[in-house]
């Protein structure tokens, strides 16, 4: 199940759906949402939906569009899933240091 959430009444539901069905969803930003939601937002964004649904494991998939600096500022603020079009094997790899991935965007 892939879901594009924009707020935490978008992410509940998705996440609701999924621990009904039984599934594991992967929830996705809108493109380039690291820039016009900002990094401490989307961490609060996974960090409140990881608290309150710890039974459905989802992964939130992070857009930071071409931004280098939108995607360190994400990985910084403890997001782990971000995905860059195109991809960029410094971000990858400084993402993997911390614990995090950068994945293709899911379509």
């Amino acid at each position: 199940m892939l879901t594009v959430v924009r707020d935490w009444r978008s992410t509940e539901a998705a996440l609701r759906a999924a621990r009904e069905a039984g599934i594991s969803p992967t929830l996705v930003t809108p493109e380039d949402a690291a820039a016009f939601y900002g990094a401490g937002y989307l961490a609060a964004l996974q960090d409140r939906a990881r608290e309150e649904f710890p039974d459905v494991a989802f992964t939130l998939v992070v857009d930071c569009g071409d931004a280098p600096g939108y995607a360190l500022a994400c990985l910084r603020a403890g997001v782990k899933t971000i995905s860059m079009e195109p991809m960029n094997e410094k971000i990858a790899d400084i993402a993997r240091q911390m614990g995090a991935e950068l994945v293709r965007r899911p379509t």
